[in-house]
């Protein structure tokens, strides 16, 4: 009990550090209530926008005061953290392959709040500007490679599993033997395979979305987004949140059109969220969805992003159809 509740307290205090830190790299002329006063406009100091993570504090001059969204934003991301600790701990990435000599709770779960942070923190951002700054990524980047490679043992799964051999029911999957004798150089090899994996991919989508939409709908910071999301979780897990963040987007992206009349939204946050839902669920996908044949055998992965790439170009396809209807006609 006293450890979930210093998750939660971690998870709000790291909530509003977000929405402060999203605030101060976007545009200055963004209206988020953090920088300068929404209702007066009067600029806030560095100290007030230092103190504001602690407590929100009412406009000198108005009296109005920017407790709304990054009260909302640290409540969400203490329930977020919250759930992710209470699914680690009922072993949500514990799978047959990976068997690190630490618990969950040492390495990979302070790993992964710092991941969600970062995932937090670029949802804010682009939401509130359309933008993920490089400040975001970057970070994320070297982080995430750093401690896969001090660690070699924070991959949800490793960078090569064969389930897809003649004796596995003797032997069980093969796992390459540098891996085995090379556990930190396992663990760099594993960040980079996700970060040109997520970058690369995202970058191809990016093209598709451009020509098929005939606007820029995927920003280069989608880009390097996906770059950290896959430095953080490996190639695996980061085509698994290229094939969910469609189905996320075409929910909420249709919603959110219907609700506010918004033609355009942020792809961003559909990354950030496919991700974590990625993360809660790995186990399921990788041993009871049985994704660990088809991560074993390449014409199968090819497929599979093939599939994933053309079920992506008809969502986009779709996407333009729907914008072309008016809002009021929905409604």
């Amino acid at each position: 009990m006293l450890f979930m509740t210093l998750i939660v307290t971690a998870g709000l205090v790291a909530g509003r550090i977000a929405a402060v830190w999203a605030a101060s790299l976007v545009n200055p002329a963004a209206r988020t209530g953090l920088r300068a006063c929404i209702s007066c406009n009067d600029k806030f100091s560095y100290s007030r926008q230092l103190l504001s993570i602690i407590v929100p504090i009412k406009c000198r001059g108005c009296l109005q005061s920017d407790f709304r969204w990054p009260i909302a934003v640290s409540f969400i991301t203490a329930m977020v953290f919250g759930l992710f600790a209470w699914l680690l701990q009922h072993g949500c990435q514990t799978v047959t392959e990976v068997r690190p000599s630490m618990e969950f709770w040492q390495n990979r779960l302070p790993f992964h709040l710092v991941f969600i942070f970062l995932l937090t923190t670029a949802t804010i951002a682009d939401l509130l500007d359309y933008v993920i700054p490089d400040a975001i990524v970057v970070a994320g980047i070297l982080i995430a490679i750093a401690f896969a490679t001090l660690t070699g043992e924070l991959q949800l799964i490793h960078v090569w599993v064969d389930w897809d051999y003649d004796f596995v029911m003797l032997y069980g999957p093969y796992l390459p033997e540098w891996m085995k004798q090379h556990q930190h150089l396992h663990g760099l090899v594993w960040s980079l395979c996700g970060l040109l994996t997520g970058a690369g991919l995202m970058w191809g989508a990016r093209i598709a979305a451009h020509l098929i939409l005939g606007i820029p709908a995927i920003g280069f910071g989608d880009v390097t987004l996906m770059a950290m999301i896959g430095a953080f979780m490996g190639w695996q897990p980061t085509l698994c949140v290229l094939s969910i963040a469609p189905i996320v987007g075409l929910v909420l992206g249709v919603g959110g059109r219907i609700i506010t009349g918004r033609s355009f939204v942020a792809f961003g946050p559909y990354l950030c969220i496919a991700a974590l839902i990625v993360l809660c669920t790995w186990r399921l996908l990788w041993e009871e969805i049985q994704l660990k044949i088809i991560f074993s055998h390449w014409p199968t992965i090819a497929g599979m992003v093939s599939g994933s790439f053309a079920a992506f170009c008809v969502l986009l396809f779709a996407l333009r159809i729907f914008r072309a209807v008016p809002a009021e006609r929905l409604r």
